[in-house]
């Protein structure tokens, strides 16, 4: 099962993927979108997985993260 919450008042984007325990979340950071990704159950630390210019480009992201957890 996966959640998705879109808060475009703050610019944020988070992604919750609970079959596999995993967390992405993208973040607008002075015009650039910061996208990160960790465990869920570990400790408050992300690691970056890219930067990207639109909100749009972070649920393209979103999809192929998605994907990964197919393939």
């Amino acid at each position: 099962m996966v959640n998705i919450k879109f808060d475009f008042d703050d610019d944020m984007i988070a992604v919750d993927d609970h079959d596999r325990k995993q967390r992405l979340v993208a973040a607008q950071d002075g015009g650039v979108w910061r996208v990160l990704e960790g465990p869920m159950d570990g400790p408050n630390t992300l690691s970056q997985r890219t930067t990207v210019e639109t909100a749009n480009q972070v649920l393209v992201d979103v999809l192929q993260w998605l994907a990964e957890s197919d393939g």
